[in-house]
């Protein structure tokens, strides 16, 4: 049986390949749900806008109404950066109390 060299052994059984074929693959359809939660949350708002605001131009309270329109529209534009950046904190909040040494390269 042929000897193999570190550089070989590495290629051969490294799960650094596998663990990044899986991430792609989770990212990847994590990004589908997204999309499709976006398609959803439109044509459900459309519907709504619809048959809730249908005759909102006679009504009192014009600008209301046409101002929570399109903050509802605009809401995961909105809501995004806000959350990103909480997720993004939180993280580095745990990153502090907890690290694993096996992932840091000073190890």
């Amino acid at each position: 049986m042929p000897t193999l060299t570190e550089e070989e052994k590495t290629e051969l059984y490294s799960a650094d390949v596998q663990r990044s074929v899986y991430t792609q693959q989770q990212t990847s359809n994590i990004s589908n749900v997204n999309v499709i939660l976006i398609l959803l949350y439109y044509v459900f708002l459309s519907y709504y806008t619809y048959y809730t605001y249908g005759s909102f131009r006679y009504s009192t309270q014009y600008y209301k109404k046409l101002i929570m329109i399109l903050l509802l529209f605009a809401y995961p534009f909105i809501i995004y950066p806000i959350q990103y950046n909480v997720y993004n904190f939180g993280k580095y909040l745990i990153s502090l109390v907890y690290n694993n040494i096996y992932e840091t390269n000073d190890w």
